[in-house]
């Protein structure tokens, strides 16, 4: 990957580049009710957790001050030029983000009531940091959906290749927008990024996809039915002379988000008055269709 932009097409061989590498009981993804609509779609940013755990166990996002929250924007704040705090992880390893492959994974039970089963399996001490990203990740995947949204947890290629396909269209070309890696790992957790430049990839439907902490790779993917988003790409300098390709997802209807979210405290908005914008490193992804 290096430090330039992904951007896969969604072929037959879509999500090889995401693979290998662990899912319940053979089912492709965990399926909450909202999904077996056809018309159905997932959404909002999830509740307390922000935009991800970082790849790391049990981050909060309700926190002001914790430097992970540092990744929150407006669409105005796009200028070139402009300098602003961003959060950008360094991943020593990206392997760790690839799925394992679905014969590898399917035996293994993926649910809160398997608990017990899974921490002796992985041999968590059930009061570890790892048990408790373990239970926080399964909770919000076993998380029943609001009206109109769509959510769910992919744990393996094909599930995440059927998730985008029942939104975005069966037949749909698909592309996976994600941001560079950190090619620096003294790099800090947050500076200051300077925008070089930035492009507008989509605007519509987008699927935004989250990785979550666990033992094994998995995606909390999710979509709100009537609700546009934006995608762009934002090419930016660090002040330590890092450059990044990231993507910068907008959520352009706020109204059913909680009203104390983090990212209204730390943009002065409110609810539903506005767009959000979060950039995305590099263990997440955006996936949207593309014309054909």
């Amino acid at each position: 990957m290096g430090n330039e932009f992904v951007s896969c097409s969604f072929l037959l061989l879509l999500f090889v580049s995401l693979a290998p590498r662990v899912t319940s009981n053979g089912a492709d993804v965990l399926r909450l009710h909202s999904m077996d609509s056809d018309d159905n779609h997932s959404g909002g940013e999830k509740n307390g957790r922000g935009s991800s755990s970082g790849g790391g166990w049990a981050v909060s996002m309700d926190d002001p001050n914790d430097p992970a929250v540092q990744v929150f924007a407006l669409i105005k704040d796009l200028v070139v030029g402009k300098t602003m705090p961003i959060y950008f992880p360094y991943i020593k390893d990206p392997t760790s983000f690839q799925f394992f492959p679905k014969e590898t994974t399917q035996h293994i039970p993926f649910s809160s009531e398997a608990i017990p089963e899974l921490l002796r399996f992985f041999s968590f001490s059930p009061d570890s940091k790892q048990a408790l990203g373990m239970r926080q990740t399964l909770e919000v995947c076993e998380k029943e959906p609001k009206e109109g949204e769509v959510r769910g947890c992919a744990t393996n290629v094909e599930s995440l290749a059927d998730f985008a396909r029942g939104i975005l269209g069966s037949d749909s070309k698909v592309e996976i927008l994600r941001s560079s890696l950190l090619s620096n790992p003294s790099t800090p957790l947050v500076q200051n990024y300077t925008i070089l430049e930035f492009a507008e990839m989509s605007t519509g439907d987008i699927v935004p996809c989250h990785s979550e902490p666990y033992p094994y790779p998995v995606y909390y993917c999710h979509f709100q039915l009537g609700a546009e988003s934006k995608v762009f790409k934002v090419h930016l300098r660090g002040e330590n002379g890092e450059m990044i390709d990231s993507a910068f997802l907008c959520h352009m209807d706020t109204s059913t988000w909680r009203p104390g979210h983090v990212a209204f405290r730390l943009l002065g908005v409110k609810a539903g008055d506005t767009e959000v914008c979060h950039f995305m490193a590099a263990h997440d992804l955006a996936m949207f269709p593309v014309p054909k």
